[in-house]
């Protein structure tokens, strides 16, 4: 099955845009499907499946509005289980510390890590580095796309 978006909810708009228009930029790069909250990024995982690209990578914000990122995420988990698909790989990318309860969360999602968001870094070098996250994580799991 190939491989389809880089999906990715996040509560700040902007970042998801200066990230998509980075990401474009790169060759061979998937592109980036933002979501302003976390029943949306269901709806687009869903729909990805179900166009037979299902996402690798699906980045997630821990403070997202409707449903947050932690409930997110395990309803991401429930969704691959019911379609059968092999877990996409979980980047949250918060504001939050790696608190105990965050490493609980990651260690019940599997194939997730957590990447602390800076909070005083100026947007383009924030989307520099995490676009160089993303690379990162897209070659361990066997490449672009």
């Amino acid at each position: 099955m190939p491989h389809g978006p880089i999906l990715i909810a996040h509560a700040d708009g902007g970042l998801v845009e200066a990230l998509g228009a980075s990401l474009r930029d790169q060759p061979a790069m998937p592109p980036l499907v933002g979501a302003g909250d976390g029943a949306t990024l269901l709806a687009e995982y869903v729909r990805a499946h179900r166009a037979g690209t299902p996402p690798r990578l699906v980045i997630v914000d821990l403070a997202l509005p409707r449903l947050d990122g932690r409930a997110t995420a395990l309803s991401l988990r429930a969704a691959e289980r019911g379609l059968a698909s092999p877990p996409a790989a979980l980047l949250f990318y918060t504001a939050e510390a790696a608190t105990d309860d965050l490493k609980a969360l990651l260690s019940r999602c599997g194939r997730a890590v957590h990447l602390q968001r800076p909070t005083a870094l100026p947007l383009a070098e924030e989307v520099r580095r995490l676009a160089v996250a993303i690379e990162k994580l897209l070659a361990q799991l066997g490449g672009r796309a």
